[in-house]
C-alpha cells in the first residue's frame, strides 16, 4: 500500500526511498548518530556530545512548532536505517546571515522578519537548505533526494520566495548536490567554519553560496 500524502507542515513526508521525520527531542539519538559520523563531524568543528545532540534536537522541535519548519531526520524506507538529516531552516536576522542580502533581490521581502520571535528572530520569506549523510550512504543520490524534497516543501508548502544553501568552499560534494537540484552559485561569504588544510573551526572561513528564487525554479527537476 502506498504511503499517505503529507497533510502539512510538521508531518512525516516521503520520497521514493526515504521517510522524512521532522526532528524533535525524540530524535536526539539519531541526530547524534549522524553528527557523530567520522566523515560528518569534521565539517562542523568537532564531534558532538550526546547532550549537545539533545539540545539541538530540542531546538529543532521548537523551530518546527514556532517557525513551521526545520530539518528532517531521513530514514531508509526499506530498512529503517538512519540515512542522515537535512531539509530547511529559517535563518536568523543578524549580521552574519545579512551577508546573503547581496545575493538576493533588492526588495523589502528579503529583510522582512517572521512573525514568531521565538526561538529566534528569523527571516520570513527565504530559507536555508542543507544535508548531512552518514558515510555509508554517500554516493547514492540521497542528498539530492532530500534536497529536492526540501525545495518542494519550501516553495509549494511554505510559499518561500527563495532558498539559499551555504557550504565550506572546499566541500565539493555538497556544492555538487546544490547544482544538481537546480541551485545556482551566487558568490561567497565569510563566517565561522572549516578551512581547507586547517584543523578546527576558523572565524573567517570562506563559504560558497547557492541561491534559487521561486521564479527560477525548474519546472521539472531531473531524478538521481
Amino acid at each position: 500500500m502506498a504511503d499517505p500524502p503529507p497533510a502539512g507542515t510538521g508531518d512525516v513526508r516521503f520520497t521514493p526511498r526515504l521517510r522524512l521525520e521532522p526532528a524533535g527531542p525524540a530524535h536526539a539519538p539519531d541526530l547524534w548518530l549522524v553528527h557523530g559520523d567520522e566523515e560528518v563531524w569534521p565539517w562542523y568543528g568537532g564531534r558532538p556530545s550526546f547532550e549537545q545532540a539533545e539540545d539541538r534536537a530540542t531546538f529543532m522541535g521548537d523551530s518546527w512548532r514556532l517557525h513551521g519548519v526545520h530539518k528532517w531526520i531521513a530514514y531508509d524506507r526499506a530498512s529503517g536505517q538512519v540515512v542522515g538529516r537535512g531539509g530547511l531552516s529559517r535563518t536568523p536576522v543578524d549580521d552574519d546571515w545579512g551577508q546573503i542580502y547581496a545575493f538576493l533581490p533588492a526588495e523589502p521581502w528579503v529583510r522582512a522578519a517572521h512573525e514568531a520571535q521565538r526561538p529566534f528572530t528569523a527571516h520570513a520569506n527565504w530559507l536555508e537548505i542543507g544535508w548531512a549523510l552518514r558515510r555509508e550512504f554517500w554516493g547514492r543520490g540521497y542528498a539530492s533526494e532530500i534536497g529536492r524534497a526540501g525545495l518542494a516543501f519550501a516553495f509549494d508548502v511554505l510559499g518561500a520566495r527563495a532558498v539559499v544553501s551555504c557550504t565550506a568552499r572546499h566541500n565539493v560534494r555538497s556544492r555538487a548536490v546544490m547544482e544538481r537540484i537546480g541551485m545556482r552559485y551566487a558568490g561567497e561569504i565569510r563566517t565561522r567554519g572549516t578551512v581547507e588544510g586547517m584543523r578546527g573551526e576558523q572565524d573567517d572561513a570562506p563559504y560558497a553560496v547557492c541561491v534559487l528564487l521561486r521564479e527560477d525554479r525548474p519546472s521539472a527537476a531531473p531524478s538521481g
